[in-house]
């Protein structure tokens, strides 16, 4: 009965001084934590008044809200042309939505739905869709010989070229025709004083 005691607060002992003992894991964490605060100092993240990556975003969405010529071509999962089309604008992808496909709800005690639920829902894009995250499916608008637009439903992979293009389905291939129809700006506007350190790129 005493052993048995004895064992179990001698157990009891070695636990708790275990819960103090900095593990192989803690160890790493903290010396990840010191080197990170090392980069900082000597290599801190940079502060630009103008980005590039941004500009060239903003500008897609000005090319995306205009009536431009394009040309679409879908293939299948090998790569194998299946079908081509002059079009309108860029693909559509099938799930795009016009309203929140997202709606915060909960549940009251009287089962009941309420909508003054916190919680993180989604946004709609600055050209006022809800983009697409789960399908591969595109809604290309195909133009007619009369210059109507058809809306064709296409599964395959689908290509859109800012341009004309030949479409050799026999060698299974894509050869631009002409010059783009589609050009978005090489020149940045005009940036204001740097409020912070960071320079703009020659233009």
């Amino acid at each position: 009965m005493q052993n048995t005691i004895r064992n179990t607060v001698l157990a009891g002992v070695l636990m708790l001084a275990g819960c103090g003992a900095e593990t192989t894991e803690t160890r790493d964490a903290g010396r990840v934590a010191q080197q990170q605060d090392q980069y900082s100092i000597g290599q801190p993240i940079p502060a630009f008044d103008w980005s590039l990556e941004r500009h060239l975003v903003i500008e897609l969405y000005k090319v995306r809200n205009q009536r431009v010529a394009t040309h679409s071509v879908w293939r299948s999962d090998y790569g194998i042309i299946e079908g081509d089309c002059p079009s309108y604008g860029y693909g559509i992808p099938y799930d795009t939505s016009l309203t929140n496909p997202l709606v915060a709800t909960s549940t009251s005690a009287d089962r009941s739905i309420r909508s003054d639920s916190l919680t993180s829902i989604e946004q709609a894009e600055p050209n006022g869709i809800f983009a697409s995250k789960n399908t591969s499916a595109t809604w290309v608008m195909c133009l007619s010989q009369g210059g109507s637009v058809e809306p064709i439903y296409v599964e395959s992979k689908v290509t859109v070229y800012p341009g004309p293009v030949i479409v050799d389905y026999v060698g299974n291939r894509v050869t631009r025709s002409g010059a783009a129809t589609v050009l978005i700006p090489r020149s940045a506007p005009s940036v204001p004083a740097p409020a912070t350190s960071g320079t703009q790129p020659s233009q």
